[in-house]
């Protein structure tokens, strides 16, 4: 993903410290927990084979927030965000919404208010590690969309799964799915792998793949709706974006969208340079945007010197 031209990253959220859940007392299993044998456990769901835990505990974050689970449920989830950061910091953004929500109705009867045990099911992204000629490259995809291309880097496979998760799917290996050839998963992940590698062996211009950005602000899927638009071999500005898409004094911002672009060759955030016409930033590495404008029939030597860009 591409770094910022301009402006420092934000910082990972504090982590709080987490305490014992609900109002149900933790010394012993509620009594009506003996009346759910035949209710779905999250520990058994989250034992299931390619089931993430952490997708498992955060979706059950509303029933515990609500005293809707058993003992063993609570302190399973206890024990998981007392070890797990990312999970942790979803459980206290939820007690603090139960805290505001305490402040706002504490001298109100609103009367009981039935909450189902689990969220809905959130969009599997199936992801693979694919080997391409700028390095190994992560890429994620539901049944029907192309979510995901990170550059490896020798970034941990934790990291793409957590930002999954961010973006609100649930992150499963398409190696060990156990999915039928005909799964449209595999079926659009090999649409994927078979673009770029046309891609990069100079046969394939333009890509025609179906893109998910949902989970990202709209101003930043206004920057890769527009870069999306700039054609094969053809260079624009981040300041070129910026007036494009309304905000011509929003530069540094198009720059810190573009480091969250999260499907880089696709969306071609390496065609953005600076305004002086040098290169800006790249989240693969700057070797790897070079190497990219080589194959687009811009060369190293255009990119030193000054070059013909759009204002």
């Amino acid at each position: 993903m591409n770094q910022p031209t301009d402006g420092p990253m934000s910082g990972a959220p504090a982590v709080m410290a987490v305490e014992g859940p609900g109002p149900a007392s933790d010394s012993e299993p509620a009594a009506r927990d003996l009346d759910r044998e035949t209710e779905i456990s999250i520990i058994a769901a989250a034992g299931q084979p390619d089931i993430d835990p952490c997708d498992v505990v955060c979706d059950a974050l509303p029933a515990l927030s609500c005293g809707d689970l058993s003992f063993a449920e609570r302190t399973f989830i206890k024990d998981h965000t007392a070890t797990c950061n990312y999970c942790a910091n979803e459980l206290n953004r939820y007690r603090n919404v139960c805290n505001c929500l305490d402040q706002v109705y504490k001298s109100v009867d609103i009367g009981a208010c039935p909450v189902p045990r689990f969220l809905p099911t959130r969009p599997v992204a199936w992801y693979q590690l694919v080997e391409s000629p700028v390095g190994p490259l992560f890429i994620a995809a539901t049944a029907d969309a192309l979510v995901e291309i990170e550059f490896s880097k020798g970034r941990a496979e934790d990291a793409l799964r957590r930002h999954l998760r961010e973006r609100g799917f649930e992150a499963r290996p398409l190696a060990s799915s156990r999915l039928d050839a005909d799964t449209p998963g595999k079926h659009l992940m090999s649409r994927v792998v078979g673009q770029l590698t046309e891609y990069f062996g100079g046969r394939r211009h333009d890509f025609d793949l179906p893109v998910d950005l949902s989970g990202l602000p709209d101003f930043t899927r206004d920057v890769l709706t527009a870069t999306a638009n700039v054609p094969f071999g053809q260079l624009d500005t981040y300041r070129g974006i910026a007036t494009r898409i309304g905000h011509p004094a929003a530069t540094r911002a198009v720059g810190n969208a573009l480091n969250r672009n999260p499907i880089p060759l696709v969306v071609p955030c390496h065609r953005i340079i600076r305004s002086d016409g040098s290169a800006g930033g790249y989240g693969g590495g700057l070797d790897i945007k070079f190497r990219l404008l080589e194959l687009e029939g811009i060369t190293l030597q255009r990119l030193s010197g000054p070059i013909a860009v759009p204002n």
